[in-house]
C-alpha cells in the first residue's frame, strides 16, 4: 500500500511540473484576453540628455630673412630684411540640453498574441481644438501580468514601445522655420 501511494504522489509531482503553465494560483487575479480586446495604457514618460563639446586649436609661424649690405663690387646691395608671421586660433564649445516629458491616458487595442501569451498592442488618438491636430500613437508589448484588474497598464511596462505625440495644424505650421532661413541656414 505504502507502494502505490509513493508512486501514486511522484505520479502527480510529475504531471503538476509538466504542467505548471496551466496552473495558476487560487489567488492570483488571472485574465483572459482576445485579440481586439480593449486595454488602457497610463502614459507618463520622462526624459532628460545633455551633451556638451569643446574644441580649441592654435597653430602659430614666424619666418625671418636677413640680408647684409655687400661689401666690395657688390656694395651697392644695401642692409635689409624681412620678417613674417601669422597664426591661426580657433575656439568652439556647444552645449545641448533636452527635456521632455509626456502624460496622457489613451485605449488601445490588442491586435496580437504572441507564443508566449504577450499582447501586442497599437492605438492612436487625434484631438482637434481649432484647428489643430493633436496625434498621439502607442505600439508596444505588454505581459498580460502587468495589466492591472480595471484594464489599466502603465506605459513604463510596454516593451518595444514607439510612443509618438505630434501637432498638425495652423500653430505647428507658424513655428516650422522657413525654407530660406533653412538655406541660410545651411550655407552659414
Amino acid at each position: 500500500m505504502k507502494k502505490i501511494i509513493i508512486l501514486l504522489t511522484l505520479v502527480l509531482i510529475w504531471s503538476l511540473e509538466l504542467n505548471a503553465q496551466f496552473f495558476t494560483s487560487l489567488y492570483s487575479d488571472h485574465k483572459s484576453f482576445s485579440i481586439g480586446d480593449i486595454l488602457t495604457v497610463d502614459i507618463a514618460e520622462q526624459s532628460r540628455a545633455s551633451s556638451s563639446s569643446q574644441s580649441r586649436t592654435g597653430r602659430s609661424m614666424d619666418h625671418n630673412l636677413s640680408v647684409q649690405a655687400g661689401q666690395g663690387p657688390l656694395s651697392f646691395i644695401p642692409l635689409s630684411g624681412m620678417g613674417g608671421s601669422a597664426s591661426n586660433n580657433f575656439r568652439g564649445d556647444a552645449n545641448t540640453t533636452r527635456d521632455a516629458s509626456l502624460t496622457s491616458r489613451m485605449t488601445v487595442k490588442i491586435v496580437d498574441i504572441d507564443d508566449n501569451g504577450n499582447l501586442v498592442i497599437e492605438g492612436s488618438r487625434t484631438v482637434s481644438i481649432n484647428g489643430e491636430d493633436e496625434i498621439t500613437t502607442l505600439r508596444g508589448v505588454v505581459r498580460s501580468q502587468d495589466v492591472g484588474s480595471n484594464n489599466i497598464v502603465s506605459s513604463q511596462h510596454i516593451a518595444d514601445a514607439e510612443i509618438s505625440y505630434k501637432g498638425k495644424g495652423p500653430v505647428n505650421e507658424g513655428s516650422r522655420v522657413g525654407m530660406i532661413s533653412r538655406l541660410f541656414n545651411f550655407l552659414f
